[in-house]
């Protein structure tokens, strides 16, 4: 493997708790509520497009879209802004990456206000450069579509075969898959039941084969 692509939310920060309280509170005011399954397959791994016309119906006007999804964001950004932390073993895995030439990226259906925030807060500046991180700016089909991966392979400069992807959704996983990827490893932030795949499954990426990359 010569390069590594990680998605954000779940999996470089596990803050899947912060979304769905948020999604709980934006909806709340929509007097609407969705189950953990419900969010598991309408939420987990989507863009905000897909997720409002999944909750509120195709008709969704371009505004609607834009101010529920900035509403349902802000809710998120204040309730983990003093929670920032990465995955486990996450920093030691960049440090490696970077310490031994292996181009990494993030590939994230966050949009750029969330990308922004991880940035100012998390310092990303130290491993990543915002122009190759790839996020939701309205052009690539949602996972699991492949797009958002085979984007950030081309920023890498590498065939998706050649690259390690890092995700926790079953959308993103599927989307892993049908963008071709060398090698998936599926990081478990909050207990999805992953049982109709056969990839290596890690809690830590300190647990990651760095040999992979030699």
């Amino acid at each position: 493997m010569k390069g590594a692509i990680f998605d954000f939310n779940g999996t470089l920060f596990w803050d899947t708790a912060f979304h769905d309280l948020a999604f709980d509170i934006f909806l709340e005011k929509h007097e609407l509520k969705l189950s953990d399954e419900e969010k598991r397959v309408k939420i987990h791994g989507q863009t905000n497009r897909d997720i409002m016309q999944s909750i509120f119906g195709s008709q969704l006007s371009e505004k609607d879209i834009q101010d529920f999804s900035q509403d349902k964001e802000l809710i998120y950004r204040n309730l983990c802004v003093n929670d920032l932390e990465f995955a486990p073993g996450a920093e030691d895995l960049f440090n490696y990456l970077q310490a031994t030439g292996i181009p990494f990226t993030i590939a994230t259906s966050a949009g750029i206000e969330n990308v922004s925030f991880y940035f100012e807060n998390m310092k990303l500046d130290r491993w990543f450069n915002l122009d190759k991180v790839v996020y939701n700016d309205g052009t690539l089909q949602g996972k699991p579509h492949p797009d958002i991966f085979l984007a950030a392979a081309r920023k890498l400069e590498l065939p998706p075969n050649e690259t390690v992807i890092f995700e926790d959704s079953v959308a993103g996983i599927l989307s892993a898959k049908n963008a071709g990827a060398g090698k998936i490893y599926i990081v478990n932030s909050y207990g999805e039941n992953y049982s109709r795949f056969h990839y290596e499954i890690i809690t830590n990426f300190n647990e990651v084969d760095r040999n992979l990359f030699n």
